[in-house]
């Protein structure tokens, strides 16, 4: 399985008493639907290796996973940090007008109908997910909200927004 063929589902967060059980913290919408997991795929040296879940526990986005042949904090402790992935058809059913931040890849984007560039990327490194996109070859970080992203067009493939005042100074005010 491919890093590209995947979503990530969330990642751990700590060990959770010496058996080897770990927190983890989802990264969806709907954790409910992530109740019954078999498997997950964790990276490991630059590629991702399944994980089997022998006994999960949830409790909103915070979740309890035990996964097979991890039986020891010590290996648990090995594991946190670390991202946790899914293939791409394990995501869930849009409704009409929805879509996943990482279907933005590629968009153009238009701040007040001026094009500013192209989303390269799509960021995560809290809970706030951040647009990447080169203008005036300096790397943008757009954070992606309803209060900034107005209109995703899914069809023309853009994104319409409307940056805070002083957003743009921030990025370029030691230009000359």
């Amino acid at each position: 399985m491919r890093k590209d063929e995947c979503y990530q589902l969330g990642h751990i967060v700590k060990t959770h008493g010496l058996k080897g059980m770990v927190t983890i913290e989802l990264d969806v919408d709907q954790p409910d639907e992530y109740s019954e997991l078999e498997s997950v795929f964790l990276e490991q040296s630059g590629n991702l290796i399944p994980f089997f879940v022998k006994q999960i526990s949830m409790n909103g986005v915070k979740t309890l996973i035990h996964f097979e042949d991890i039986d020891h904090v010590d290996l648990a402790k090995d594991l946190v940090g670390q991202a946790l992935y899914l293939p791409l058809n394990h995501l869930p059913k849009l409704q009409y007008g929805e879509y996943f931040f990482h279907d933005l890849v590629g968009f153009e984007i238009f701040h007040l109908g001026t094009f500013l560039g192209t989303i390269a990327q799509i960021y995560q490194p809290s809970s706030q997910y951040l647009a990447a996109v080169f203008y005036k070859e300096q790397e943008l970080l757009i954070p992606i909200e309803d209060a900034i992203f107005k209109k995703v067009d899914l069809t023309k493939k853009e994104a319409h927004i409307e940056l805070p005042d002083g957003f743009m100074e921030i990025y370029f005010s030691n230009e000359n």
